[in-house]
């Protein structure tokens, strides 16, 4: 009898030992992103880490990070590639420095529905973009979008291509968007997101190009007072993980946090749709600024400006993947 107390007393000994190593096993990670807390991003972001911690059954905790605390774009994209950081959502243009094919869902007034870029993607075009990440320490995991790009501006509207030169603009710090601002007669000026708001209330620049609702969620029509509408194009956001990070995990949590990453960018649209479709566009009239189209007719004259700009992307972007996103939308279009 003695001796069957003293082995029970053992094994409830080594459990009370081993029962801090278990719980040591949660995988702890975090997700980054620029939006502040509002936007649809950010509830995407706690969307992602809601699910992979239900699905994991708790053995994956994510901490959600906005408003850039975790750095910028590119700092955060050098951190999954170093794996000091797990996923985050970023600017489509951000990620053309790591991963240049992505670019092809960035390129200036090139689609003419969301749909299209949807399309693209999910079709061979995008499964080549997507295995061009891994070799860059990076894995996709899908994107999302905000509705296309707007010019907005404190102290006048854009109605013709010549407007461009009038004003001081903000853009993302990218070769893209500084391409294309160039071929559109502006002079940029390049500032990371969080700094954008009070770049605009003090006049440090006059205008940025983002979508209504990244307006509306940033409360940007506080500082600005036109937005001129004009199809720019699609800033989409991208779910990046950690390759590193996921190479490192067993495999049902890796499948998970992939899973998690296609879900959540799939949520965050179809949030971005409802908000659209409901009070975003009647919130931002309500705080006075002026919306105007720009239109078809001057559009064309947008679209022959940033031709060079198509041009030297193509070789960035590689000319048979190119090639073949224009020759899909040629398709899907007829």
């Amino acid at each position: 009898m003695k001796k069957v107390m003293v082995f029970f007393a053992g094994i409830l000994f080594l459990g009370f030992v081993c029962s801090p190593v278990w719980s040591a096993d949660v995988i702890q990670m975090r997700f980054g992103h620029v939006a502040p807390p509002m936007h649809a991003q950010n509830k995407a972001a706690e969307y992602f880490a809601r699910y992979v911690e239900r699905e994991s059954g708790g053995r994956i905790k994510c901490s959600v990070y906005p408003s850039g605390q975790l750095g910028s774009h590119i700092q955060m994209l050098e951190a999954l590639q170093a794996g000091t950081l797990e996923v985050v959502s970023v600017a489509g243009p951000a990620l053309t420095e790591f991963v240049p094919q992505i670019a092809i869902t960035s390129l200036p007034f090139m689609y003419n529905t969301e749909d299209e870029m949807y399309a693209l993607m999910a079709g061979p075009a995008g499964k080549k973009i997507a295995a061009a990440f891994p070799s860059k320490g990076l894995y996709y995991g899908g994107l999302a979008d905000h509705g296309f790009k707007a010019f907005l501006n404190r102290k006048g509207p854009v109605v013709k291509i010549e407007d461009m030169g009038k004003y001081k603009w903000r853009v993302i710090p990218n070769e893209l968007f500084l391409d294309t601002y160039k071929a559109l007669g502006a002079k940029p000026i390049t500032l990371p997101w969080p700094e954008v708001f009070s770049a605009l209330q003090r006049g440090v620049v006059d205008g940025i190009d983002i979508t209504p609702n990244e307006c509306w969620g940033a409360k940007m029509y506080e500082v600005i007072h036109y937005m001129s509408l004009c199809k720019l194009g699609i800033n989409p956001q991208v779910y990046v993980a950690s390759k590193k990070f996921l190479d490192g995990l067993p495999d049902d949590l890796r499948q998970i946090v992939i899973q998690g990453m296609a879900k959540a960018a799939k949520w965050h649209t179809a949030l971005v749709r409802k908000q659209d479709a409901t009070f975003v566009m009647p919130d931002i009239k309500k705080s006075g600024v002026i919306i105007n189209t720009v239109s078809d007719t001057e559009l064309v004259r947008f679209r022959k400006a940033v031709a060079p700009v198509y041009k030297k992307w193509r070789e960035k972007i590689g000319p048979d993947l190119y090639d073949e996103s224009m020759a899909f939308l040629k398709s899907i279009r007829r």
